[in-house]
């Protein structure tokens, strides 16, 4: 008997992944990392942790991962997470344009802070545009508040806020987080695949 067909998976960012990711980087953002970022993120920063998203081609028997071809068309985004002691931060979040409105950033959202809150953070923070009102809308649902204005933070001058979430300050904030992952997870039909 054949198991669930899935749309999507998500999963650990590999080194394999790299190419495709700052491929969609590029897309996404106006400033996009340069590929020696990912590199030292993901091979040598023990305290980081990236999460990919990729489309489901159920024709094909294997990941889509190991069809190096066609990889960066079917990865959609990413998410990456560091986490020192009990403080969190998202470092980067994207997803391709044509893919949002699908929910698909609010699981990318999800992971890395289930991530962040399974490593011990209590805290969990991350900057964004103050013209990115759409991003701001997500975290926001998810109690992230800003806590200061930084100063043309981005390249092109634009100021950012840099917006935090204390979790102890919001009762079972880990349990909703994770039964709202469960639930999109299950709704959208996404693989969580070796601890996504």
């Amino acid at each position: 008997m054949n198991g669930p067909t899935y749309a999507f998976r998500i999963r650990p960012m590999g080194g394999r992944d790299i190419p495709a990711v700052v491929s969609v980087d590029r897309m996404v953002f106006k400033d996009p990392w340069p590929e020696s970022a990912y590199v030292q993120e993901v091979y040598f920063n023990p305290r980081s942790r990236y999460f990919v998203l990729e489309r489901v081609d159920p024709s094909q028997s294997q990941p889509a991962a190991d069809h190096q071809g066609r990889h960066s068309a079917r990865l959609l985004g990413f998410v990456g997470m560091r986490v020192e002691g009990t403080r969190g931060h998202i470092s980067t979040l994207a997803l391709r344009s044509e893919w949002r409105g699908q929910g698909l950033g609010e699981v990318l959202l999800l992971t890395a802070i289930d991530w962040a809150l399974g490593d011990g953070a209590d805290l969990v923070g991350l900057e964004v545009r103050i013209s990115n009102h759409v991003a701001q809308q997500l975290y926001e649902k998810y109690n992230f508040a800003p806590h200061s204005r930084l100063h043309r933070y981005y390249a092109d001058g634009e100021d950012a806020f840099y917006m935090v979430v204390r979790v102890n300050d919001h009762p079972r904030y880990a349990d909703r987080v994770r039964d709202r992952l469960a639930e999109l997870v299950r709704e959208i039909g996404i693989e969580q695949a070796d601890g996504g």
